[in-house]
């Protein structure tokens, strides 16, 4: 009996003693995974980081040219309509935003249709991105793009902007793509223009513009807007964008004087 109560200890001891030494490589695994994750996630959040500050130092060296139609904070905000009007409707979008493009399918003509009639100006605040991701290359130069286009005309960068929208990030790729975007508004692409894409003549204003205009600095949003700081609807409690009728019917109401 005590051999055998000798063994049966011997045996409990061994079966505790291996337990422990399993756990404690579990336990060096788990560090080791943890780690590497780490070492994985520095390096990621490093990539982004330099391709970001590439973006940016894009801009380093060019003077600030801010263009023409613009107003507001810094003059980021692209202007359509009278600067003398008395009410102005602010618009925030962004680049690659479905729900924007939407919006401006649905309300756009109206809107302007309001602005040419004195009602207000529209101040245009787009975004590089719906979601407040810090931009790379390709948003910053379509940003660049719609510099030049507002820079040109205001009724055509509003055409342009509208095919913007409708661009997944970084979806026009290069200012080869962005120029050839450009051609599907009429008398848009000139050599002044095609000159400040390829040059990304606006880029430094581009930095101020995404500094200025990023989604996640208001709880607002985009698609969203305001009259004389006064927040107005652009959808309907079911979700869809107001018809041009309800639109100016607001409209109306927040600007009799």
């Amino acid at each position: 009996m005590a051999a055998s109560d000798t063994d049966g200890r011997r045996t409990a001891r061994d079966r505790m003693r291996s337990e422990r030494d399993a756990a404690a490589r579990r336990a060096r695994l788990r560090r080791r995974a943890l780690i590497t994750a780490g070492a994985v996630a520095a390096t990621a959040v490093g990539a982004v980081y330099l391709t970001t500050r590439a973006a940016e130092d894009e801009a380093a060296g060019k003077p600030l040219i801010v263009p023409a139609n613009t107003a507001g904070q810094e003059r980021t905000s692209m202007v359509y309509g009278k600067l003398s009007a008395r009410h102005t409707l602010t618009l925030r979008t962004a680049l690659g935003c479905p729900s924007c493009r939407h919006m401006e399918d649905a309300l756009g003509p109206a809107m302007r249709a309001l602005a040419d009639r004195g009602t207000y100006r529209i101040e245009y605040q787009v975004a590089a991105s719906p979601d407040g991701v810090t931009p790379g290359r390709e948003a910053r130069h379509a940003l660049n793009a719609l510099g030049a286009a507002a820079n040109a005309d205001a009724g055509r960068f509003t055409r342009y902007l509208r095919l913007l929208l409708g661009v997944p990030p970084g979806g026009t790729g290069t200012d080869d793509g962005l120029l050839h975007l450009a051609d599907e508004v009429d008398g848009l692409r000139t050599p002044a223009f095609d000159k400040a894409v390829k040059e990304g003549t606006y880029l430094p204003w581009v930095n101020k513009m995404i500094r200025t205009h990023r989604p996640d600095a208001t709880a607002r949003g985009v698609p969203s807007a305001d009259i004389d700081s006064t927040p107005i609807a652009l959808h309907g409690s079911d979700g869809a964008p107001l018809t041009a009728e309800e639109f100016t019917r607001r409209v109306g109401d927040l600007t009799k004087d």
